[in-house]
């Protein structure tokens, strides 16, 4: 299967496992290094989503500061990798709209 960022192929999905509600993909990267930086995106939302009810307003502000710039993140890549549209293209060629994607070293983990 294809993974397609924004309508371009990213990468391809070599082995895929399902588990409902939640699909899991080892991925070949077109471009290793944009795949290198969604993967740290994916690490700075995780965080984010893990962090957001433990700490107060301004901890989590300055939390997220130091994790951005830990993992060498701009604002735009940000921007770009919240707003990013996910597509899948299964072998009979239909393009799938994902929902939730996740990435974690190597991996993506995704809801049809």
């Amino acid at each position: 299967m294809l993974l397609r960022c924004d309508g371009k192929p990213f990468a391809t999905i070599v082995r895929y496992g399902y588990e409902t509600p939640w699909a899991t993909g080892e991925l070949r990267a077109h471009d290793p290094v944009e795949f290198e930086r969604f993967d740290r995106a994916g690490a700075l939302q995780r965080w984010s989503r893990e962090q957001a009810e433990l700490l107060t307003d301004d901890e989590y502000d300055a939390g997220y500061a130091r994790e951005q710039a830990r993992l060498g993140l701009s604002d735009a890549d940000v921007r770009q990798c919240e707003s990013a549209v996910w597509t899948i293209v299964t072998a009979d060629g239909t393009e799938h709209q994902t929902y939730s994607l996740d990435f974690l070293d190597g991996w993506i983990q995704w809801r049809w």
